[in-house]
């Protein structure tokens, strides 16, 4: 009885005395390690640094379990069942790890390339679903369970399912393609080539929300965006040209016109934060001769789509006013009739 109570305070004595040694080491690791990732630009290291100081914990139990089982004879005839439970523990350590980690790492690139985040849960899920069921895979391996029909039933199983969830799936694959590309980002103003526009306010698994200039939310399914021909007013930069055609009458001065026209431009830029500043002003006598009058276009850029009705409104009533009072006529349609006096 005394040779057995003497082997339990051993193996006790072993397992212990380990574990606070790996304890003391995994410390002054983590203190080395911290300065190092201090030093560096690269913040990937830092993530799983972090992602490894619960994990490490379980770690050292499992080597001095081993360490444990190495050296106490008590344990020696239970030595098969706890090796087996030793390497099962540190699979679904392991596999714990790698999902948390892969999480971690997924997150802060999609933070350090401006991604956005909308629909990155689902990324998530997915990714750590495919760790999950592979880890448990290696597990049952570990425990002689043959995983052949398993991984036979898995994609027999997958097939009937992605066919059943066809369009689901193929709207989540375009979800992802839209989100990873970046052509287009939330809060851009997008026109589709079924001439529906809006500004993109969700892009999540399965539709993008798009609202429109009268307030109402459009609901686009992913795959059928990721098809269309897109507009983005947004890229490569937000600013938007806008152009106001401005008729006068074929007795107009022209200089005249273009200098009044210019000036009211400028003045407007001087008293409105709506129009660009730094962008050039641009009249044209484009498209040219009417019919009852000649007709230019004003270029000017706006600061995005929206504020481009307001920049074309005030414009248009500001140079109306200023074309009244230099008086240069704006055609209308009217019919003028010339009676040529007959000779007597």
């Amino acid at each position: 009885m005394e040779y057995i109570r003497q082997h339990h305070l051993e193996t006790a004595f072993i397992f212990i005395s380990s574990f606070i040694a790996l304890y003391i080491f995994r410390l002054i690791l983590f203190k080395i390690f911290k300065v190092l990732t201090e030093k560096t630009e690269n913040k990937i290291d830092d993530v799983i640094l972090n992602q490894i100081k619960l994990p490490s914990i379980l770690w050292i139990f499992i080597l001095s379990l081993h360490f444990t089982l190495e050296f106490s004879e008590l344990l020696e005839k239970y030595k098969s069942f706890i090796v087996k439970l030793i390497y099962g523990v540190l699979i679904i350590s392991i596999t714990i790890f790698i999902a948390n980690l892969s999480k971690a790492l997924l997150k802060k690139f999609i933070e350090e390339k401006n991604l956005p985040t909308a629909g990155s849960s689902l990324t998530f899920i997915i990714v750590q679903v495919i760790i999950y069921i592979t880890g448990i895979l290696i597990l049952l391996s570990h425990l002689g369970v043959s995983i052949t029909p398993i991984i036979t039933t898995l994609g027999i199983g997958g097939l009937a399912v992605g066919l059943a969830l066809k369009d689901t799936l193929s709207n989540i694959f375009s979800g992802i393609y839209i989100i990873m590309e970046k052509r287009i980002d939330i809060g851009d103003f997008i026109e589709l080539d079924d001439t529906r526009k809006g500004y993109i306010t969700d892009i999540n698994w399965r539709t993008t929300v798009l609202k429109t200039l009268s307030n109402d939310l459009i609901i686009v399914p992913n795959e059928k965006l990721a098809q269309s021909v897109i507009v983005n007013r947004a890229k490569p930069v937000e600013i938007y040209r806008t152009a106001i055609q401005i008729p006068v009458s074929y007795e107009t001065d022209i200089e005249k016109f273009e200098r009044v026209v210019i000036e009211e431009v400028n003045r407007f830029m001087e008293e409105d934060e709506s129009i660009v500043k730094d962008q050039p002003v641009v009249l044209r006598f484009i498209p040219g001769f009417g019919n009852s009058s000649l007709n230019f276009t004003l270029f000017v850029f706006a600061k995005d789509y929206n504020s481009s009705f307001h920049v074309e409104s005030e414009l248009r009533k500001r140079i109306f006013k200023r074309l009244k009072d230099e008086g240069i006529e704006i055609p209308y349609n009217k019919i003028d009739i010339y009676i040529k006096e007959m000779a007597k």
